[in-house]
């Protein structure tokens, strides 16, 4: 612990502290290995993965019950509608605001990051279900994370091999930065 404390330090006074703590984001489907951790209520369960967790960035009932509900109803339509593109942004802006307010809100970066480092170490992947072109709370953080600080976290794909892969995720920064805005 004492190392981590003081590797923590000389991290911050060399400005090269956040880029080497959380290095992207991923499914636990297509992030095989690495330095992962969920985000996610049940640590990942559901979907076989029992590794390391922190829930403090999961989605809360409140933000994701309403969002499942209307993604069931979202499913009858079919998806190249008018209809469907309408629906789709509605929940995921009701989504987008609630989680926002939540867990964003008053989210200090610079906590997140020596919290995260603290606890996991370095070279963090992010991890939770969704596919790349779904949408997803850990595409939130990172784009809450960029809004921020500047800082870029990608999207990746590591093999069990470690082979890696960045992938281009779907950007909610604009969406995000609307509801930052409100006051």
């Amino acid at each position: 612990m004492f190392y981590r404390l003081v590797h923590l330090l000389k991290h911050m006074s060399s400005g090269g502290f956040m880029d080497s703590i959380i290095i992207g984001t991923g499914s636990y489907e297509t992030v095989k290995s690495g330095n992962r951790v969920s985000i996610t209520g049940d640590g990942g369960h559901a979907w076989r993965f029992f590794g390391r967790s922190y829930k403090q960035l999961a989605p809360k009932l409140e933000t994701y019950t309403p969002y499942a509900a209307g993604y069931k109803e979202l499913k009858k339509l079919p998806k190249d509608s008018l209809e469907y593109q309408e629906k789709r942004r509605q929940i995921e802006d009701a989504y987008i605001e609630s989680y926002y307010n939540i867990r964003l809100k008053n989210l200090n970066v610079d906590d997140l990051f020596e919290d995260l480092y603290i606890r996991f170490g370095e070279r963090i992947i992010l991890l939770c279900h969704e596919s790349v072109d779904e949408f997803c709370h850990r595409r939130l953080v990172a784009d809450y994370v960029q809004l921020k600080t500047g800082l870029y976290i990608p999207e990746l794909e590591i093999d069990k091999n470690g082979e890696t892969v960045e992938v281009e995720p779907i950007s909610y920064q604009k969406r995000l930065l609307k509801v930052m805005e409100k006051k």
